[in-house]
């Protein structure tokens, strides 16, 4: 009666272990999302806080200058010739400071300083020490304006020209275009007519370098995640004023460092960008793996590049109205660059109108793999793990009957300048990352697959010795004692082990020790608990099947039987 007692016990017990795997793998993953979601909302006491208010991974500045090799024949109007000189990169820090939290509007208002250090060792050459041949970008800028203005005041432009021998294509030092200089010609200008431009300073990236784009306030994500740091207002304002209508004036999505968790890859993802003073659209084109991690990758497609005449989307990017469409590939942001006539494009024309790139002769070369811009983020965290920004500046050259210099050139966008701002998780942080979001999620499957499959097996066991026990008669007792203390032991190492796999799966998945202050070391230590668990639990199971009583005539040659056993 105690045998039969004893393994009735253990038959629930080991039905119990059954029911609880199948609980933990029921209940763990709305437990993961729900500590997921309370650690990625923007909160002092988020793990994701931190992420968010400095990204720690390396951020790269990769810019290219494209050289104009034949100037004097364009000037007679032919196709230009053109050559990419670098890369020259930088490592840019782009911290997020000034942080206010309003609790009653569940906001985060911040500024982003951005600073930038040149990598010789990542760069072509040094930028102060080669120069290259390009469009007079101040010289254009004032000659586009002045096109509207009266007889005396275009006079005034050519004579600043003049004086400071300014013409339409100059060689400029690389350093000096990118982070800029003082113009002689615009100090003329201004001396001439002081309204006619903003500053006598110029430079593409002029007065970028140690200061920041502007005051954003985004949504903590306290109400609803999926809006963790979707952008409310750019200083200030919930529309901007550079477009035609309302739906392209619109700041949708985030800044792109920092997204909502549980990404559905049906949805796009929006980024707002004030390089190019618009959001853009990103869709998931598939999966790939960053560091061992799955990511969806998003992009831009390419007809959200299309003109406004073939896509009615993009009509209110056409400026300052409908009639006035650049071709496809191409936006106009002057209005948002000070008046110059600057427009954006992917790298090397990348998915513009072919008759953009049929304007230049030789150098343009457009590879989506290497000049399309994409997202690669981690879809439960919404953390962005691989990113490539890519952007090109081009100047829209044209003749202008008024100015003798301009009366013969032909109507090209010009490339200047295209860059690469890119991020990647490195090693250390993949390996921290992938405590965050794979573990969990593996351990889990472990744990509960663990109990569901040990629950099973030693209920078999468990049957098969009741059963054993019920056809032993009384003259079989002296061999039941034997065989109960031969079978005892292992039952006992089988619980031990039983034991010491729940343990360390448990303490592996509760453990309060922060990923970041974990080593390497540390966590393949914690991960090897419950693999050494596993095979120690193999290890009692087989101890155990070797000594069951089984009958010799069921049982291989080479194992121990009980001869009193008949089935």
């Amino acid at each position: 009666m105690a045998g039969q007692a004893c393994a009735i016990i253990g038959l629930v017990t080991f039905i119990l272990f059954v029911v609880i795997g199948i609980v933990i793998l029921t209940v763990a993953p709305p437990i993961i999302h729900d500590m997921t979601e309370s650690n990625i909302v923007l909160s002092t006491r988020g793990i994701g806080y931190g992420f968010w208010k400095s990204p720690p991974f390396p951020i790269l500045l990769q810019l290219w200058v494209w050289n104009l090799t034949n100037p004097d024949d364009v000037m007679r109007g032919a196709k230009p010739k053109i050559s990419q000189i670098g890369p020259f990169t930088y490592r840019e820090n782009r911290p997020k400071t000034n942080i206010t939290f309003d609790s009653q509007n569940n906001t985060v208002s911040y500024i982003s300083p951005q600073s930038y250090v040149f990598a010789p060792e990542l760069s072509f050459c040094d930028p102060t020490k080669i120069n290259f041949t390009t469009i007079n970008v101040p010289y254009i800028t004032a000659v586009s304006e002045a096109s509207f203005w009266g007889v005396v005041d275009r006079v005034g432009v050519t004579l600043a020209a003049k004086m400071t021998h300014s013409t339409v294509f100059k060689s400029v030092r690389v350093y000096d275009f990118i982070w800029g200089y003082t113009d002689p010609f615009l100090e003329e200008l201004k001396k001439v007519k002081k309204d006619a431009v903003p500053t006598t300073f110029f430079g593409i990236f002029a007065g970028r370098n140690n200061s920041h784009d502007g005051v954003y306030v985004v949504d903590s994500g306290k109400r609803n995640s999926s809006f963790t740091n979707v952008i409310q207002t750019f200083n200030g304002d919930r529309l901007l004023t550079f477009w035609s209508t309302e739906q392209c004036n619109m700041i949708n999505g985030t800044d792109a460092t920092y997204n909502p968790p549980f990404l559905d890859e049906n949805e796009p993802v929006y980024v707002f960008s004030s390089d190019i003073c618009r959001s853009i659209k990103a869709s998931f084109e598939g999966l790939r793996k960053v560091q061992g991690i799955t990511v969806h990758r998003y992009v831009g497609p390419p007809d959200d590049f299309d003109s406004g005449l073939v896509n009615p989307a993009n009509l209110g990017f056409c400026t300052p109205d409908s009639s006035h469409c650049l071709p496809g590939g191409l936006l106009n942001v002057s209005n948002c660059q000070k008046n110059a006539p600057v427009v954006m494009s992917l790298p090397h024309f990348l998915y513009t109108d072919p008759a953009v790139q049929d304007m230049i002769a030789d150098g343009i070369y457009p590879d989506k793999e290497h000049h399309q811009t994409f997202f690669d983020i981690e879809p439960q965290t919404g953390a962005p793990l691989r990113i490539n920004k890519r952007l090109q500046i081009n100047v829209h050259v044209k003749a202008y009957e008024q100015f003798l210099d301009w009366k013969h050139l032909p109507e090209i966008y010009l490339p200047t300048m295209w860059l690469n701002e890119s991020t990647s998780i490195g090693d250390d942080n993949g390996s921290e990352f992938r405590w965050l979001t794979l573990y969990p999620h593996l351990i889990t499957l472990c744990v509960g697959w663990g109990l569901v499959a040990i629950g099973l097996i030693l209920i078999i066991v468990s049957v098969t010795v009741f059963f054993m026990r019920k056809r032993k008669g009384p003259r079989n007792s002296r061999v039941l004692v034997n065989e109960e203390t031969e079978v005892s032991q292992p039952l006992v190492h089988l619980f031990k082990s039983i034991f010491f796999f729940f343990f360390s799966s448990f303490n592996l998945v509760v453990s309060p020790d922060s990923p970041h202050s974990i080593s390497n070391s540390s966590h393949t230590i914690s991960l090897s608990l419950p693999i050494y668990s596993i095979l120690f639990l193999s290890s009692n199971l087989l101890r155990l099947l070797l000594h069951l009583p089984l009958p010799c005539h069921l049982r291989p040659s080479l194992l121990p039987c009980s001869s009193h056993l008949k089935l």
